[in-house]
């Protein structure tokens, strides 16, 4: 092949999502079963038809800016918005990471991660992490010292464990860091504390947000940085110019107007996590982790591939078995309580027909 691209991108496999057919329940992609309300999709519709398609909308959106820090309590200029927080973390590599510079995280984790330090040729130094222990954070507080990184990410709610990081602890990483500290907040809604407060004491932390989980919106990808604004004022020069694009900057919008809906979804959620954690417990053979997220991981005997024989049931999981420490491990996202439940019957014939021939 010509010499047209960087060696880190040659070798790598890039981001790919499974497979979508011939499945009778979905529960793999952490996505919520709730779409937008209909009454809403047909406001939007109307909506939409008064806008002025062939104008490019403004680069900025200052009612949705103005919006969303009223939602967190800050001013509109500490908000930076994304085509997703995935484009965002990119903007972020791009503002601070030249080749060769130290990104720490604590694989397993969000697997972009990964894949953005190689493509920006920074060097990873990673702490692995075992799904249900405490994050580690005197290794990585001996990390920093040493090495000094320009950004250290923390993903919590963490995916795909579903772990949560104690702001303690967020506190000693802005303490001990000359670098940005990138507070992954995908999961957020369905936590009980966010480090938004934070921002109030440091200027090296920075927190990402989606629409993707607790707001229905994975479909139209919008996500949004909140930070200081000495931060998010070098973070804007480089981020890609009208990236949101009309309609998704007006249903973002309209559900954060309808927030209260969309929270008592996420609460259903959060139910439905709980009780489906606790059915899968009294399963003999299954080892699941605690979660403060949407998803719950969990393990099967080490010669069962459960991840396929639920995909023969009509059963999407994903199989997070790639991942560091995590062989033979499944993640489940929550859906609906009827789909949960087939969900956890179909496990359960799994499990004891194994145990039965066993």
């Amino acid at each position: 092949m010509p010499d047209y691209f960087k060696q880190s991108v040659l070798e790598l496999h890039g981001y790919s999502s499974p497979p979508q057919r011939d499945y009778k329940v979905k529960l793999n992609q952490n996505e919520s079963p709730f779409d937008v309300p209909q009454y809403l999709k047909d406001e939007l519709a109307e909506a939409i038809k008064s806008l002025e398609w062939n104008r490019y909308p403004l680069n900025e959106s200052p009612i949705l800016m103005e919006k969303l820090a009223q939602r967190h309590n800050v001013c509109p200029e500490q908000i930076v918005l994304g085509n997703g927080s995935n484009q965002l973390f990119q903007t972020l590599l791009t503002a601070t990471i030249a080749a060769g510079d130290v990104v720490i995280s604590t694989p397993p984790t969000f697997s972009l991660y990964d894949l953005y330090t190689t493509i920006y040729d920074a060097k990873a130094v990673n702490i692995l992490q075992a799904p249900g222990t405490p994050y580690p954070v005197e290794q990585v507080t001996d990390a920093i010292a040493k090495h000094q990184p320009k950004l250290v990410l923390v993903c919590s709610p963490n995916n795909p464990t579903g772990g949560e990081t104690d702001l303690a602890i967020v506190e000693q990483l802005c303490r001990a860091s000359q670098g940005i500290i990138f507070f992954d907040e995908a999961y957020g809604e369905f936590s009980e504390h966010s480090a938004i407060p934070l921002l109030k004491k440091y200027d090296n932390l920075l927190i990402s947000r989606t629409f993707s989980k607790a707001f229905s919106l994975a479909g139209l990808r919008f996500g949004y940085f909140v930070g200081q604004e000495s931060v998010t004022r070098q973070l804007r020069k480089v981020n890609i110019p009208y990236n949101i694009n009309l309609f998704t900057e007006l249903v973002a919008q309209r559900l954060l107007e309808n927030e209260a809906e969309m929270l008592a979804q996420v609460a259903y959620l959060k139910q439905e996590r709980d009780r489906v954690a606790a059915a899968m417990c009294r399963i003999d053979g299954i080892i699941t982790f605690p979660s403060a997220a949407n998803f719950i991981l969990f393990k099967g005997p080490n010669d069962l591939d459960l991840f396929h024989i639920l995909k023969e049931y009509g059963i999407l999981v994903r199989d997070v078995s790639s991942y560091p420490l995590l062989a033979g491990h499944q993640r489940v996202s929550m859906g609906f309580k009827e789909e949960n439940d087939f969900f956890l019957e179909t496990l359960e014939q799994i499990m004891h027909k194994y145990v039965g021939a066993t």
